[in-house]
């Protein structure tokens, strides 16, 4: 006779996978939805690779244990076929019940309207951009509200906002509302939805639709491969797609991942159901794409000349840069040596991170201009001549060439250095730095303009509190946009005494954003789990 015991051993053996042996088909039902446009009119904007985007996907749902409710993909659809395939899609995904899993998929144009609303624009209804393309097209709330009212978790992806649209900019991206962004309990109270949205792009941007020679746009490329690799739960998953798209568009495309999934969906995986995770063969752990070097210089031991200030200020762009993404490296009192080693080591990690990389130093302390050139001191005695400050000092032409010559895509160096400085006594040759060259691919901006300063040098940085205030944002932000808001709230704080500048020579912009916190309760802190936790400098 066996055991109770014994019963639950076995079946508890019967529903784990063998060692050595690939995972099972999962039990529960999984249906998927998957939409390719491509063939709209000229006046609307013909696209590539939707078709294949498409089919890509729907290749690894397969792989993943899903059924295409209408057997293959569908194809370049009209509203109406478009509406009634999503109907079906509801309809067998209710009758599956609380134990199923769906997965929809659109690929083609989408836009947002200026008066509200995010819609998926189908082939063959409009001929041209005016009033009746909304009306012709499906309103992304109107397939929500349908998924919002089944019991059983979803995913829905949303491949829109194609760069080639004829609209407007600011109408070709999928906008704010509830669609996008909202995702959040009702006012009455009501749960929430149980679904984990991921957009090819983020809010208010376009997305590629990659060359026709590419074959798929890149987040149908990361979302064919990624659907491919070992099961993972939903969200690791999408958050690879993401880092995938990141790194093959050099940051200029990012993936927004929008988790809801009730708690008892919160695990849920997908992947690949007849593969080992010991088998996988695509990149899980990566280099950061993001990195910063951070330097905070008091000169503590300079009597009336320390910066009692400037290690506050090191921590706030710290802080604020490692909530942004980055990989931080704080240096505190760095001496000549010390800043020149860590700059090597920050031009390896860009090395290592490849082209779609970034690279920022800030730089706390002192700095004047001296033969045209400018310079920073590092941490040690204040030079009392112009001999001493050439032998003392880091020329930033210097540190700006050897980072220049990483192969990142972008480098920016913040100087916060506009405080008084003399040598001996006497004022160098400038009041503060001189504007200096134009080099690739470099953001160079100083906490004060050239020639000036701010007389009180000891008190806490404005420019440093106004870029950790503003570098951190849940949309992203451009570099040029973030330096912007910086200058104008100096300004305001410093009642126009104190102006910063900045210069740049990039091509395409460099955003910033705040890491989205995980929603589901229990789950580590940002803090605890990013992989972009900061490190802190040890002296030797």
């Amino acid at each position: 006779m066996i055991s109770r015991r014994h019963m639950l051993l076995i079946g508890g053996a019967a529903a784990m996978p063998w060692p050595g042996r690939a995972q099972q088909t999962p039990a529960k039902k999984r249906i998927a939805l998957i939409i390719g446009n491509a063939s709209y009119s000229e006046g609307i904007g013909t696209l590539s690779n939707p078709i294949n985007d498409a089919t890509v996907v729907a290749e690894g749902v397969r792989n993943c244990g899903f059924r295409l409710v209408s057997g293959d993909i569908v194809q370049n659809a009209g509203r109406s076929a478009m509406m009634s395939a999503i109907r079906d899609y509801v309809a067998e995904l209710k009758a599956a019940g609380p134990e199923a899993m769906g997965f929809f998929y659109y690929s083609g144009h989408g836009a947002a309207r200026e008066t509200g609303g995010n819609y998926l624009i189908p082939v063959g209804e409009a001929d041209e951009l005016n009033e009746a393309l909304w009306d012709d097209s499906v309103e992304l709330d109107w397939l929500m509200e349908r998924l919002d009212a089944l019991e059983a978790p979803s995913v829905v992806a949303i491949d829109a906002c194609r760069n080639v649209l004829k609209l407007p900019e600011a109408q070709r991206s999928l906008g704010g509302g509830e669609a996008f962004r909202g995702l959040r309990r009702t006012a009455g109270g009501a749960g929430e939805r149980n679904m984990f949205l991921s957009f090819a792009t983020w809010e208010g941007e376009t997305a590629s639709d990659g060359r026709a020679d590419d074959g798929n746009g890149p987040y149908a490329r990361a979302l064919g491969i990624r659907l491919n690799e070992p099961a993972t739960t939903v969200r690791d998953m999408f958050e690879q797609v993401r880092l995938d798209v990141l790194e093959q568009t050099l940051q200029r495309q990012e993936p927004m991942n929008l988790s809801r999934l009730q708690r008892r969906s919160s695990d849920i995986k997908i992947g690949s159901w007849t593969r080992d995770p010991s088998e996988s063969s695509a990149e899980t752990s990566r280099y950061p794409l993001r990195h910063a070097l951070i330097i905070a210089n008091s000169y503590s031991d300079a009597g009336d000349l320390s910066l009692p200030n400037v290690h506050h200020d090191g921590e706030i762009v710290r802080s604020a840069l490692a909530s942004a993404g980055y990989e931080t490296v704080y240096l505190p009192d760095g001496n000549d040596r010390e800043i020149r080693d860590q700059v090597d080591l920050f031009v390896q990690r860009l090395d290592a991170a490849g082209p779609a990389s970034v690279g920022l130093v800030y730089f706390a302390g002192y700095g004047t201009a001296l033969d045209g050139e400018n310079v920073l001191l590092p941490q040690g005695p204040i030079p009392r001549s112009k001999s001493e400050l050439r032998d003392q000092g880091i020329w930033i032409s210097d540190l700006v060439a050897q980072m220049e010559a990483a192969s990142s895509q972008a480098i920016m160096m913040l100087v916060d250095c506009g405080r008084p400085f003399s040598l001996g006594g006497e004022k160098g040759e400038d009041r503060g730095f001189s504007e200096i060259f134009g080099k690739d691919r470099v953001v160079i901006a100083y906490a004060d303009a050239p020639g000036t300063y701010h007389p009180d040098g000891k008190a806490p940085s404005l420019f440093a509190d106004a870029f950790a205030r503003n570098v951190v944002t849940p949309d992203r932000i451009s570099i040029q946009s973030v330096l912007r808001r910086v200058n104008d709230d100096v300004m305001h704080a410093s009642e126009g005494q104190q102006r910063p500048w900045f210069q740049t020579s990039l091509d395409l912009p460099i955003y910033f954003r705040a890491d989205l916190l995980p929603e589901e309760a229990g789950e580590p802190s940002a803090e605890d789990s990013s992989p972009n936790s900061p490190r802190r400098y040890k002296r030797r």
